[in-house]
């Protein structure tokens, strides 16, 4: 028998016991003792132990570098100029007493972090000396050196600490920003880094704040919602920035900056806050890439146990019917919930093939990731650098990396928070909590040194450094060290010791170093010490590394408007082979005084890369208020515009709109009646169908062009619009000309339009285009729409109604006579959801409020445990996966996708083939039990009176999209919110037992139970 199969029967026996526990666990469910006989608590291994119960890919190894008492609790952690290595001790962690585990409220943890420092004494390559630098900190983690001393992240605050006497502790101590929420303790800012710019970055997570400087309380605060931020050491400038994930954060050789969620191991932040921000009506869904797959069903392949606790959980939900806890890493095994610490390698002590690679820690795991980074235009795509296998797993239940540093050894060391439990305490019911002990390990902690198969020639693992002595001289050599920490730490310094002795040094590196990476360097010291000159930057551009190019045009950009001969350089890179340096040479230009080569050089850009959504982002953030001429010299391309040209138009046409301009409206639809020939038409529908979107946008319309018979285009409109008219409900036409005719009949005149899209809400009509014209119905307002919506709703499928109940209590006007049909069965009362239902119970009519809670006091959802405990019948009924199937797809498709089938709204259902039949009828039943703040439903008020409601899908600087169920999605510009508020439940609705029997429910648990593993 071969080891490997022998860990699986092992493993296996051990779940199979742990499965018989769980099932006496439910016999005994209200015995207490039961459940403590069945948790036994995990030992520890030892430190030195720990090495054998690692499996490694590659001939890697672990070395261990420290231990407890040495180190406890590593988050993060740097090397300073000399070696010394400062931990960052999250001893807090997940708080401090059971008496501090308050679910969904501000914490009062004691601040019991630290941060300390490591030193190798005696040069054997392991740490020996260990001092505490700094304590008394609250949840920190994160450091950054500066001048002698480290920035550190603490929640609430960001704290300078500096020893000035030489005892090795901080006696320093200035608090630089406060107002960082305190609140979950898995979503505070973390991982300061610095950048190529001389500032430090910081993953911000979502806790949020309102932060002012740490001595001005009285300041105007900085709001920082989902975001990340950067900070000024010179000047304690504070900027809110792109980002806003988990725990995580890490660059490139390049200045591309990766973080990590829980579920999304490699995000790449691809369009900056600064440049969106430009064009406020420039709705951008997005401004990070997901580079890995994300979601939940990403398998990960540990050879660690699940946990006891863990997969008793699993079969216990079906009777723990008092605990409601967000869903967390409630998953038992197979699947990434805890991806954590991303961490580019770019050591020299690896083989070349690993260089640039993504390292990322799975907490609840035990293991780490591998991922290799390939570029796709201006981002990334990552890759697993290993099937069916991690790079790096344990068998330890306690080993928890969390965190990775490119050491000055030039390989990776890897933190080990060393826990018996991670989970966040929200996530575990408290009858099963209470048998666990979640600070268990806050005295342990690791640090290891990932060592390669065997080190190149002449390779000093053991060389320490010594660069705080270092002459300026040798420090600008050290840009040329293939090590990262031994280059950035010598950019660090330079920038520290404003020496201009480095000047010269640094041009002879920028004019003849072989390295790109070190005349990158060396482009941004001189920008550090403010000597960089425009024939510096001339030489960054025209160099013959693309990635040197890209950030000259990223250093020119300041001076785009002073400096003449740079524009005209930075113009021509708008032709370079390289996509980044075009998309960056995109953004940069919308910094310069407007002009028509920079308009010109635009259009260049964005035709060559009009399929690649980001460069379009980066091309309409630059030509903010340039638009109509781009647009109308496109529409002159027939070609281009009916090919993948057409929603590069739309966008422009879009902003147009939205900006309402009314000579900008009129120079274009001018352009369009010009166009003659079979595609004018098909462009000139796209086309004003966006500027009618971009219009409403501004409460405004295509009507008042359509009227006026002086209006060079009012033909032009008024044959479209009676075309759409036609097309509508022209039953030859397909469905998506029929949307599309719809959804332009929605910017005209509602008298003209009102009888055509009346005919279409009919259940003879497709489904699509039943919606659709619902949808713009809906956005019109006038007072006989509330009338046709409800004298058609008996007639309407089940996804048309709920439809209709969004579009009718969207407006104040319509609610009214929605609870007229309420209160007169018209409409039945289970249909309207639970989101909806409670807008109206909290609604700020006292009249509408009264009615409500009249109409819904005895229609209220059964008590959840009374649900569930009545439909335990459905897991020991016979049972029809293929009837099954038949409920999915009648009852689940709307938001869940499953294979092939459904939609990708709500969580993918591909987490449940590690679940049991009674987890999952307990999450079916009582979806608010565990809901991801992903999953969340959202409230949105808009500024011309609309409610509306879903999941945040996407936010940037400029926009929100929000998801609903059959996938629909919503972008909505910043500018036309009025209100944005959270409703704390999930958006799958309570009351699903009122549709389906106990029968149809065992069918539906054996067909999502019977669903193949992989």
């Amino acid at each position: 028998m071969t080891r490997s199969r022998s860990k699986l029967i092992t493993c296996g026996l051990l779940l199979a016991a742990v499965s018989l526990c769980g099932s006496r666990l439910l016999l005994n469910a209200d015995k207490p003792q039961a459940l403590a006989e069945i948790l036994p608590r995990i030992q520890p291994t030892p430190a030195n132990k720990a090495l054998k119960t690692f499996r490694l890919l590659n001939g890697f190894r672990l070395e261990l570098l420290a231990s407890e008492p040495l180190v406890t609790d590593p988050v993060a952690m740097q090397y300073d100029e000399n070696g010394k290595a400062y931990v960052v001790e999250m001893s807090d962690y997940p708080y401090t007493g059971t008496d501090k585990d308050v679910a969904w409220q501000e914490q009062t943890s004691l601040p019991i972090g630290r941060v300390r420092t490591l030193e190798d004494t005696d040069g054997d390559g392991r740490f020996d000396k260990s001092v505490i630098f700094a304590e008394d900190l609250s949840w920190p983690t994160g450091i950054a050196f500066w001048k002698g001393g480290v920035f550190v992240t603490a929640t609430p605050d960001v704290w300078y600490l500096k020893d000035t006497d030489g005892d090795g502790k901080a006696d320093v101590r200035r608090k630089v920003f406060t107002g960082f929420r305190k609140f979950n303790v898995q979503a505070v800012m973390n991982n300061l880094a610095w950048g190529l710019d001389h500032k430090i970055y910081a993953a911000g997570s979502s806790n949020g704040g309102n932060i002012r400087p740490g001595d001005e309380p009285s300041a105007q605060p900085i709001p920082l919602r989902r975001n990340d931020f950067r900070l000024d050491p010179v000047n304690d400038a504070f900027e809110v920035i792109s980002g806003g994930a988990r725990f995580g954060n890490s660059f490139d050789d390049f200045g591309n900056r990766f973080i990590c969620n829980i579920r999304n191991p490699a995000q790449h932040i691809v369009l900056q806050r600064r440049y969106l921000e430009r064009n406020p009506f420039l709705a951008v869904q997005q401004a990070v890439n997901d580079a890995a797959i994300a979601g939940d069903a990403i398998e990960v392949f540990r050879i660690s146990p699940p946990e006891p606790w863990r997969v008793i959980n699993a079969g216990r939900l079906a009777a723990d019917t008092n605990r409601k806890s967000p869903r967390s890493e409630s998953v038992a095994t197979g699947f990434v919930t805890s991806s954590s610490g991303i961490t580019i390698y770019r050591g020299a002590a690896y083989p070349e093939e690993f260089y640039g690679n993504a390292f990322i820690a799975e907490v609840a795991g035990n293991l780490v990731m591998h991922y290799r980074l390939n570029e796709a235009g201006p981002t990334f795509i990552a890759e697993r650098a290993n099937q069916d296998v991690e790079f790096l797993a344990s068998t330890d239940n306690w080993f928890r990396p969390v965190n990775f540093v490119n050491a000055p050894d030039g390989t990776l060391h890897v933190l080990d928070m060393y826990r018996e439990t991670i989970e966040h305490p929200w996530s575990i019911p408290d009858d099963i909590k209470a048998h666990l002990d979640l600070e268990s390990g806050r005295d342990r902690g690791r640090i290891y040194r990932l060592a390669p198969p065997k080190y190149p020639p002449g390779h000093d693992v053991n060389r320490r450094p010594q660069l705080g002595t270092a002459t300026t001289t040798q420090l600008v050599a050290e840009l040329e060290n293939p090590n990262s920490w031994w280059r950035e730490t010598a950019h660090r310094l330079i920038f520290e010791r404003q020496d201009r002795a480095a000047i010269d040094p640094l041009r002879n590196t920028l004019k003849e170093s072989e390295k790109p990476l070190a005349r990158l360097h060396a482009l941004w010291s001189l920008n550090g010490l403010e000597t960089l000159t425009d024939d510096d930057i001339t030489q960054g551009l025209t160099d013959a590394s693309p990635r040197v190019r890209e950030q000259a045009v990223l250093l020119a950009e300041n001076r785009l408007k002073t400096s003449p001969k740079l524009l005209t350089q930075v113009l021509a890179v708008a032709d370079d082979d390289d996509a980044r340096v075009r998309f960056q040479t995109a953004l940069s230009l919308g910094e310069a005084e407007t002009n028509p080569h920079i308009i010109v050089a635009l259009e260049r850009i964005a035709r060559r890369d009009v399929e690649d959504p980001w460069t379009r982002a980066a091309v309409l953030s630059s030509l903010s208020g340039q638009e109509n001429t781009v647009l109308v010299d496109l529409l002159g391309d027939s070609d281009f515009a009916t090919g993948n040209g057409a929603p590069l138009i739309a966008q422009l046409a879009e902003i147009i709109g939205a900006r309402n301009r009314p000579e900008e409206v009129r120079r274009l639809l001018a352009a369009l009646s010009q166009e003659t020939g079979s595609a004018a038409d098909s462009v000139s529908l796209n086309t004003v169908t966006s500027l009618g979107s971009g219009l409403k946008r501004a409460r405004a319309g295509l009507g008042d062009y359509r009227k006026d018979k002086n209006e060079p285009a009012s033909e032009l409109i008024a044959r479209l619009f009676d075309d759409a008219e036609k097309i509508a409900i022209l039953d030859d036409a397909t469905v998506e000309q029929r949307i599309q005719a719809v959804r332009l009949l929605g910017y005209g005149d509602f008298e003209q339009v009102k009888l055509v899209l009346e005919q279409l809400i009919d259940p003879r009509q497709p489904l699509s285009l039943q919606m659709a014209a619902v949808q713009t119905l809906s956005g019109f307002v006038d007072p006989q729409i509330t009338g046709i919506l409800l004298e058609r709703f008996k007639q309407l499928t089940p996804s048309v109604r709920n439809e209709v109940v969004g579009a009718l209590s969207s407006r104040s006007e319509r609610i009214g006579p929605l609870l007229d049909a309420l209160e007169q069965g018209h409409i039945p009362l289970a249909q309207i959801p639970p989101i909806r239902r409670g807008l109206l119970l909290r609604n700020r009519d006292a009249e509408i409020k009264a009615r409500a809670e009249k109409l819904f006091a005895n229609d209220k959802p059964s008590p959840r445990n009374e649900v569930i405990a009545a439909y335990q019948t459905a897991l020991s009924l016979p049972a029809d996966s293929k009837r099954g199937e038949a409920v999915f797809r009648g009852q689940c498709t709307t938001c869940h996708r499953l294979g092939d089938q459904g939609h990708d709204v709500g969580m993918n259902l591909a987490t449940i083939k590690n679940r049991t039949a009674g987890e999952i009828l307990v999450h079916v039943l009582d979806p608010n039990r565990e809901v991801s703040p992903n999953f969340l439903d959202y409230i949105v008020v808009t500024d011309d009176g609309r409610t509306t409601t879903g999941i945040i899908a996407n936010e940037t600087a400029t926009s929100i999209t929000l998801r609903r169920a059959e996938g629909q999605q919503e972008t909505i510009l910043r500018q036309n919110i009025d209100e944005i508020t959270s409703s704390g439940v999930s958006l799958m609705p309570e009351g699903l037992e009122k549709k389906i029997s106990p029968q149809q429910m065992a069918d539906l648990l054996e067909f999502l139970v019977g669903l193949p593993k992989k």
